[in-house]
């Protein structure tokens, strides 16, 4: 009897240290570089200040010898676990959300890319 009562108490003990887990992470600067922001940029007339305007301050400045550029970058992770005594199991979704903005040696606004990923609604 005492051997079973030992045996049941280490289940019940096993069984507390399992857990699930979930988390989310956001990093960067706020994403607002969306088409109809963007839109008012014109590559040849848009200087460096218009795009600090619109935009804020960027996650990166870069030089690249006489031209400079801009960089924006927003993290999003999201993601679940499962943690036990022997098996452990973690599921993460990362996205990049970014903006390049590039100048010439006068700030003007050469050519630039954006990209925003729509949420998961899964």
């Amino acid at each position: 009897m005492h051997k079973t009562t030992l045996l049941i108490a280490l289940a019940v003990c096993a069984s507390l240290l399992g857990a699930c887990a979930q988390f989310e992470s956001k990093r960067g600067v706020e994403v607002n570089w969306q088409d109809t922001v963007t839109d008012e940029l014109v590559n040849g007339t848009s200087t460096r200040k218009d795009v600090l305007t619109l935009l804020g301050p960027p996650s990166q400045v870069i030089a690249l010898g006489s031209e400079t550029a801009l960089y924006y970058l927003f993290e999003h992770s999201e993601g679940e676990g499962l943690i036990l005594i022997v098996y452990n199991r973690m599921r993460i979704n990362t996205r990049y959300d970014r903006a390049i903005f590039f100048f010439d040696e006068r700030d003007t606004l050469t050519e630039f890319a954006t990209r925003v990923y729509p949420a998961d609604d899964s």
